[in-house]
């Protein structure tokens, strides 16, 4: 799949596979397939994020991994026939008929062949595959993500990849910015935010989180969240 994001408002970054891509106003980024990628910002961003599925390309005739896109552009065309889409999704859940599914798929379309005309170029068959590192860092990623709340270690998370712990610890900053830990404290932090608003007390929220003392949740939470936690009367 390949993914289309649309800047709205607000300036920051984003982690792109090793790269960091400055962001703003008007801006597209086009995530290429099996990229591992991260917007950020300490003002704040807002934008649209757009995933096209690879079998609706292949579908059209469409064979987006013979493509590499280009990261960022600035395009009239592209922004409108996104907005366009947006539009046409609205009109979907309004109605849900025949006709406004016709109307997406084709508001779709048009900008997946604007794209592939204008802002993609060939891939060479080594180049159109995720390279190694960046395998062992989304299958990291994805198990932080289902198993946060259990204890996780260096060791155990680099035996999924079947790689060193420095190995790990290295290819993770290089395609995250960011240590294994602090990915993992930040996903912690915010589950527990979710569960205090839900009426936990903060010690069931941190023990829920995966944190296993809660002076260390207190630091913790309050260097990611900026405030210590606390219910919310």
């Amino acid at each position: 799949n390949i993914e289309l994001i649309l800047i709205t408002d607000g300036i920051g970054a984003m982690q792109y596979s090793t790269d960091v891509i400055s962001l703003e106003k008007g801006d597209i980024i086009v995530v290429n397939s099996d990229i591992v990628h991260r917007p950020y910002s300490d003002i704040g961003l807002s934008y649209y994020y757009l995933i096209i599925d690879e079998s609706f390309c292949n579908e059209n005739g469409i064979d987006t991994r013979s493509f590499v896109f280009e990261k960022k552009l600035k395009s009239a065309d592209i922004t409108a026939k996104y907005i366009e889409i947006i539009k046409s999704m609205e009109e979907y859940r309004e109605k849900q008929s025949p006709i406004s599914v016709a109307k997406l798929r084709a508001a779709v379309l048009a900008l997946v062949i604007e794209l592939c005309t204008k802002f993609a170029f060939p891939a060479e068959s080594d180049t159109a595959q995720t390279t190694a590192s960046e395998g062992y860092v989304k299958r990291v990623l994805e198990y932080i993500n289902e198993h946060f709340a259990e204890p996780l270690c260096l060791e155990s998370l680099a035996k999924l990849c079947g790689i060193t712990k420095y190995h790990l610890v290295r290819e993770f900053k290089k395609h995250t910015g960011q240590t294994v830990f602090t990915y993992i404290n930040s996903m912690r932090c915010r589950n527990a935010e979710l569960c205090i608003s839900k009426g936990m007390s903060v010690t069931e929220a941190a023990y829920a989180s995966g944190f296993e003392s809660l002076s260390y949740f207190s630091r913790t939470y309050k260097k990611k969240m900026g405030a210590p936690p606390s219910v919310k009367k």
